[in-house]
């Protein structure tokens, strides 16, 4: 399957977002099918295109000049703390917070759902996953459950990457109308 990272990127690319890829070198389909043995989990195809293609895990955010870094007891909506998004690395030479890995053995062991963390929203606590099935899933961190999102990994970055403008272009109108 082909990789479609670029191709999403672009269309909602613009000088506000910095796309950082969270792995130092790049892996194989066979490094991916031992992380899927390992975690008893079979990722799609279009996911497992994503990591292996030119962003194998990417943090991507809003400039900090744009969407300023909520600071400890600030309080706001709920949107104006979630200025990024990141997908997970299967590569061993990612810092552990990114890897595929050590992020699901983590996540089955703390929730005790057999799902792996493949997206995560910057600020929020309910990660998109892969369950057993193979389907992208949520996890609703307060009932300790995932639901069906019914979408795949394209259709999701493209949700996620979308909202994520459209909450930059909020957070401008909002700082243009604090200087008033």
């Amino acid at each position: 399957m082909e990789d479609k990272t670029i191709e999403y990127l672009n269309k909602y690319f613009d000088k506000d977002f910095r796309v950082t890829p969270m792995a130092p070198d790049k892996y194989t389909l066979n490094d991916i099918e031992n992380i899927e043995e390992t975690l008893g989990i079979k990722f799609p195809e279009e996911y497992k295109a994503h990591i292996l293609g030119a962003f194998p895990g990417m943090y991507v955010e809003i400039i900090e000049k744009v969407w300023p870094r909520p600071k400890l007891y600030d309080v706001g909506p709920f949107w104006t703390f979630l200025y990024g998004i990141h997908t997970y690395s299967g590569s061993k030479n990612s810092e552990d917070w990114m890897r595929l890995e050590i992020i699901g053995k983590e996540f089955i062991e703390e929730t005790e759902i057999k799902a792996v963390p493949v997206l995560k929203i910057i600020g929020n606590e309910d990660l998109y996953c892969v369950n057993e099935e193979g389907k992208i899933v949520q996890y609703n961190h307060e009932e300790n459950i995932i639901e069906e999102i019914n979408m795949n990994f394209w259709e999701l970055l493209d949700k996620e990457l979308m909202e994520l403008k459209e909450g930059k272009e909020k957070k401008i109108k909002e700082n243009r109308k604090n200087k008033m």
